[in-house]
């Protein structure tokens, strides 16, 4: 059945059922005009909001409805992660055709709903609308910090080390593979030969418990999420903190399934590294002393290998990335929305 058949009152009904649950810091859920929460004394709410839109952000033929979900909310908790903040509540609003199939809804409901429980976010309300399309995607999330743990991205000094989470290349190396393959299989290789990248693509793990694990070490200048890929969000930090940015390509975690799709596909694994976008990984700058205490302290207590992979420099050297013996210009190639 479409939405056009089913009417949106009791849509908004069958989505309520869906994303129920309960926060003893929830006083009033979806039904009224707004929801209420208690703030917790002694910290600061952070507010951030992010939209998808079907065809330039996320596909159908790429990934399950439910998938499409789970990243979308997924890349919301990921910016709380970036603050080293705990993810709470998010409002959903979605611009839904009215050919849309109630199914596809119900599964992409419960896709962001699953993330959201793994994170300890509630999904408290939000809005629907009828669009001529794409369908669209709006989603607000609040989480909190204590005021002296906040992480920005202008805290950056010139003798930092920068240190990665995890690893790189895994959900752009997903994606091509996707669209590599749309016609017929790659050398007689199915993509689900490769479920690390299609994982890393389609259903993407914020790093919170990270976040807060870098946040508690007290050496830690500036983070950020890798959400345009890492040559363009490094440049945030740098631009942010008026400082320069070295980084050091033999020093960069390639995931080794990607390094296997940029070899099947005859693409540059380095450039994967550098510009694969939503990864969701944190980068930060550490003070040069306590970097690789802190790289071996993330990986004893979560399991997440972080890595360091160049250094913060005077502003007046610019930007620059090594490879092999060769320097060369550091520029923003992961992914703007106006550039195409």
């Amino acid at each position: 059945m479409t939405l056009k058949a089913y009417g949106e009152f009791d849509l908004i009904q069958r989505i309520r059922e869906r994303i129920q649950g309960d926060d003893p810091d929830l006083v009033i859920g979806p039904g009224d005009d707004t929801a209420a929460v208690r703030h917790t004394p002694g910290s600061l709410s952070l507010l951030s909001t992010d939209t998808f839109v079907e065809g330039l952000d996320f596909l159908e033929e790429f990934s399950s409805w439910h998938q499409i979900g789970w990243k979308c909310m997924a890349a919301n908790v990921s910016d709380i992660a970036a603050m080293a903040g705990r993810p709470r509540f998010a409002l959903v609003s979605m611009c839904l055709p009215d050919e849309t199939e109630i199914v596809a809804v119900d599964h992409l409901c419960d896709g962001m709903v699953d993330l959201a429980r793994q994170y300890g976010v509630l999904i408290i309300g939000g809005d629907l609308s009828g669009t001529p399309g794409p369908l669209t995607i709006s989603i607000t999330i609040m989480g909190e910090v204590a005021p002296n743990q906040v992480i920005r991205r202008s805290g950056a000094e010139a003798g930092d080390r920068i240190c990665v989470t995890g690893e790189l290349g895994g959900a752009e190396a997903g994606l091509r593979l996707l669209q590599a393959s749309t016609d017929e299989p790659l050398n007689g290789i199915l993509p689900d030969d490769y479920a690390n990248v299609l994982s890393r693509h389609r259903t993407p793990r914020p790093r919170t418990e990270e976040g807060r694990i870098i946040a508690d070490s007290g050496c830690v200048g500036a983070m950020i999420d890798i959400s345009d890929g890492l040559s363009a969000d490094i440049l945030h930090i740098g631009k942010e903190s008026g400082v320069g940015i070295a980084l050091d390509a033999s020093r960069l975690p390639l995931n080794t399934a990607a390094a296997r799709t940029a070899s099947l596909l005859e693409i540059d694994p380095i450039s994967l590294a550098m510009n694969s976008g939503e990864e969701f990984e944190l980068v930060c700058t550490v003070s040069r002393a306590q970097a690789d205490t802190l790289c071996q302290k993330v990986y004893d207590e979560t399991g997440t290998r972080m890595s360091v992979i160049g250094e913060v420099v005077p502003q007046a050297l610019g930007n620059t990335w090594l490879h092999g013996n060769t320097t060369h210009q550091l520029n923003a190639g992961g992914y703007d929305h106006f550039r195409k």
